[in-house]
């Protein structure tokens, strides 16, 4: 089972500000359905690509957890290809490309039934 972090801005239960997402796992993937308020815009109508940030950063680094490894970002690289919008239906998806001993290489998407939104391409460093 996986570690809870109930104040994680993304995925934590307790945290009054947070997203509250709430990720579902295959063998080498974790995905999530979610919609975001108007409170996460940055621009009128279009979500803080901050936030866009955070999600894929999440969905990579949940996957990690899900194999009950810790590690921290390393580096992350983000093409931002379309806007997205607020109380918009969107999924994202964080899977493994490669496992070395202290270096995780992943990747993430931001999609919904049409398109794709945001790609992410990140290096994990494994703590523990």
């Amino acid at each position: 089972m996986e570690e809870r972090y109930d104040n994680c801005f993304v995925c934590g239960i307790s945290n009054p500000i947070g997203l509250k997402m709430k990720f579902t796992y295959s063998d080498d993937t974790a995905q999530a359905e979610f919609r975001l308020p108007v409170n996460f815009e940055g621009y009128d109508n279009i979500i803080h690509g901050g936030i866009v940030a955070a999600i894929l950063d999440e969905s990579m680094a949940k996957i990690i957890l899900h194999k009950r490894v810790k590690a921290v970002t390393v580096n992350i690289t983000i093409d931002y290809k379309k806007p997205l919008k607020p109380d918009t239906k969107y999924f994202v998806k964080g899977s493994i490309l490669n496992i070395r001993k202290k270096i995780i290489e992943t990747e993430a998407t931001i999609v919904d039934n049409e398109s794709v939104y945001a790609k992410a391409s990140a290096k994990f460093f494994r703590i523990s």
